[in-house]
């Protein structure tokens, strides 16, 4: 192996020992939840850190994708090596952070609604690998500048995003039929993952000012994702790129012709 494969691969590494850390923090969390008892160093809310995590996987995807291009480093196990990282970290480990989040918030409920819960993470899981089956498998003809669905990576983000803010917000005490939020949310993304709507990338444009502010964001979201602060701003980064894009992608439909893409491009 090229020495210049090494470093994409690295990033890829990180994402799925990350995803797989994080399962295991909300397994200790569920099983030995003593008050004030330290995981990984982490004090308080452990769940949280798992949920941290996952946009910590959500970084270094990127970073994997982007050393790839610019060192010429794509390569078919690179492409396996991701899908592999990217279905464990935005596939799996989501899932179980919402299913052990409402667990531990509030037993009750949980139990009443235990068919909701296993359906959720049920349809999130089958459409994340899914998605990832497909795009490894069935589409050898891809988009240059849109993906055909929701990426696996930006539906792990969202909804790690979703149970921080949730959890800050103590959404579960204030709004009335709230707890319903988050497994309805993992349908949502689920389903939005294998369907037929078109995302632009955030990739180089046309507009300088438009560049600039991509640039802006993407250096903010690593500051806000690593130093785990402003989960409002990513947040509203997230919904406002989802909102926006699958709209500019329906409108601008009839225009989007398939091309080759390079691996590692979920």
């Amino acid at each position: 192996m090229k020495s210049r494969f090494l470093v994409p691969n690295l990033f890829t590494g990180l994402n799925f020992l990350l995803g797989v850390f994080s399962i295991l923090v909300m397994h200790e969390t569920f099983t030995n939840p003593v008050p004030g008892q330290p995981i990984l160093g982490f004090t308080k809310a452990p769940l949280m850190l798992a949920a941290w995590m996952i946009i910590w996987c959500v970084l270094f995807d990127k970073l994997d994708g982007f050393a790839a291009r610019i060192l010429k480093a794509s390569s078919d196990f690179g492409a396996q090596f991701d899908s592999l990282a990217d279905l464990t970290a935005f596939g799996i480990a989501p899932g179980f952070l919402v299913y052990f989040y409402m667990q531990t918030l509030d037993g009750q409920w949980f139990a009443a609604h235990r068919p909701l819960m296993i359906v959720s993470i049920s349809v999130y899981m089958l459409c994340a690998s899914m998605r990832l089956a497909r795009y490894n498998a069935i589409d050898s003809e891809e988009l240059v500048n849109y993906f055909h669905g929701l990426p696996s990576t930006f539906a792990g983000g969202f909804m790690a995003m979703s149970v921080i803010l949730f959890s800050k917000y103590q959404l579960a005490d204030r709004l009335p039929g709230a707890m319903a939020i988050l497994p309805l949310l993992l349908i949502l993304t689920g389903i939005l993952m294998v369907s037929p709507l078109y995302l632009p990338k955030l990739v180089s444009r046309q507009n300088k000012l438009f560049n600039l502010l991509q640039i802006a964001n993407i250096i903010i979201g690593y500051i806000s994702g690593f130093g785990m602060v402003f989960p409002e701003y990513l947040y509203g980064m997230l919904v406002m790129y989802g909102i926006v894009g699958f709209s500019f992608g329906y409108f601008s439909k009839g225009s989007i012709s398939p091309a080759q893409s390079p691996p590692n491009s979920d």
